[in-house]
């Protein structure tokens, strides 16, 4: 025994360095992949800027755009995860925000060899290859005009683009300017998502194109009043005209704000008025539902869906951060990737939680955000078991959270839409609110956003400051008794 002992123990201890080494060539590895990972990106987000930059019509240019661009999200939001994943531990500690025994640089170290090393490879690889499959496509780009040269800046500009919905954008554009159908009937497109997932504005967005504004003679939009008592026409919103034409026309019919069908007589009236009958004139239907209104082809319906995860961050960072790098502040990166993940791909939240979190680079503060945000959506989960943003998608009663304490709870009774121009707004703004800087007493408005693209919305809350109900004292109860 004595004899074999030594051996045995050399033998460990060269595994040991074998280990020692192997493990430390993977992270450099991983470290070297990360740093090609940024320098793709950078890349790639050039050539995307670029191309955003420019009047693109070519139906394939703009697949291939699509598919770079979804790829640069992809990217961002791996990179982001690895690189701010290190300071997840104090993020989710929101009671305690004690230092990690492990330091930030060894954690990261450990999590990108352990968990993303593979991935991290992948995606350098398939951006690499983008990229040398681009270099045709920047030759094209060159012969397209330049649709604006000022200055880009992100935070400053991104509350007045339509952000992510390039793809979409074109489809509609496409259909606008496909040639007249054939035969008797005018071509309609059912635009078709949820409540707030910018159907509205999407549409508003085509109807501004100078594509399509030199396609048509008039753009008309009706709502379900103007559909259902078909009238002389004469108090209908006109987007763009030309009294002096009789060519075709668009008209944009908007049900966005509801779920009840459209009745058939009245849509058949629809089709076969005088505006409608201009050879080339089509029609635009916003809707929650494909049933809203019957005898629309399922062909000619587009889904709008919220934006996936990656996309979503990169839009949610810019709103959070403002022109501050978040690289600068990877604690906060951290925290705010989670509280992003909590929004559920909504543009009004990002909106009321970037504001509040921009306004105080704080990381204590923004804990308090991602903490109150969590138990609100515990206890809508408990009471109703549904995420609470599903629920006021649905003007379905919620319980708000503050950051101010108060033994009064916070409860939303309604959402909806104004519009600037024909109704008063409140003053105080839900941010204020939240943030305890403004409490209200029994039942008010409060506006919760108020949008910088077309057709600028306002969007206001019912709201009111009420004792709690006995659910909600019986399920604080309990989680108090689960915390002792």
């Amino acid at each position: 025994m004595e004899t074999f002992l030594p051996a045995i123990l050399s033998d460990l201890l060269g595994r040991s360095i074998s280990y020692l080494v192997q493990r430390y060539r993977q992270q450099s590895s991983v470290q070297d992949d990360l740093e090609k990972l940024r320098l793709a990106l950078v890349r790639v987000h050039v050539t995307v800027e670029e191309a955003e930059a420019r009047h693109v019509t070519n139906k394939a240019m703009l697949r291939q755009l699509d598919v770079v661009r979804e790829a640069m999200y992809s990217g961002y939001y791996m990179l982001d995860t690895l690189t701010y994943r290190a300071h997840q531990e104090e993020a989710c500690s929101s009671s305690s925000f004690a230092p990690s025994r492990l330091n930030a640089a060894k954690r990261l170290r450990l999590l990108t060899v352990d968990d993303g090393a593979t991935e991290v490879r992948r995606m350098v690889d398939n951006l690499g290859r983008m990229i040398a499959d681009m270099r045709e496509f920047v030759v094209f780009l060159k012969g397209y005009p330049r649709i604006c040269s000022q200055p880009y800046s992100m935070h400053l500009l991104l509350d007045k683009l339509m952000f992510g919905r390039q793809k979409e954008v074109e489809q509609v554009v496409g259909f606008l300017l496909q040639p007249e159908v054939c035969g008797d009937g005018v071509d309609v497109l059912q635009v078709v998502g949820a409540a707030r997932v910018g159907k509205s504005t999407l549409v508003e967005h085509v109807c501004h194109d100078e594509r399509v504004r030199g396609r048509f003679s008039s753009i008309v939009c009706l709502s379900r009043d103007d559909v259902e008592d078909m009238g002389d026409h004469r108090d209908l919103t006109v987007k763009h005209g030309n009294r002096a034409s009789r060519g075709s026309s668009l008209v944009v019919l908007d049900l966005a704000e509801d779920e009840e069908p459209l009745d058939d007589g009245a849509w058949r009236r629809l089709r076969s008025s005088a505006m409608c009958r201009a050879r080339g004139s089509k029609i635009i239907v916003t809707s929650r539902s494909p049933e809203t209104v019957r005898g629309i082809e399922p062909a000619r319906a587009l889904e709008l869906k919220f934006l996936r995860e990656d996309v979503y961050w990169y839009f949610f960072k810019v709103l959070a951060f403002g022109s501050v790098n978040p690289d600068d502040h990877p604690r906060l990166a951290s925290i705010a990737m989670d509280i992003s993940a909590e929004q559920k791909g909504g543009f009004i939240g990002a909106t009321i939680a970037g504001s509040l979190m921009r306004a105080n680079l704080d990381a204590h503060y923004w804990s308090l955000i991602l903490k109150n945000m969590r138990e609100y959506t515990q206890k809508h989960r408990a009471l109703f078991g549904k995420h609470p943003h599903d629920l006021l998608r649905k003007n379905h009663p919620v319980y708000l959270w503050r950051l101010a304490e108060s033994s009064k709870i916070f409860l939303c009774h309604g959402f909806y839409t104004a519009c600037p121009a024909k109704q008063e707004i409140p003053r105080v703004t839900f941010q204020e609110v939240l943030s305890g800087r403004v409490t209200p007493h029994g039942r008010f408005e409060v506006l919760a956003w108020t949008s910088q693209i077309p057709p600028c919305r306002s969007y206001l809350m019912s709201c009111s400051l009420d004792t709690p109900s006995a659910p909600l004292r019986v399920l604080d109860k309990k989680k108090r008794l689960r915390l002792m």
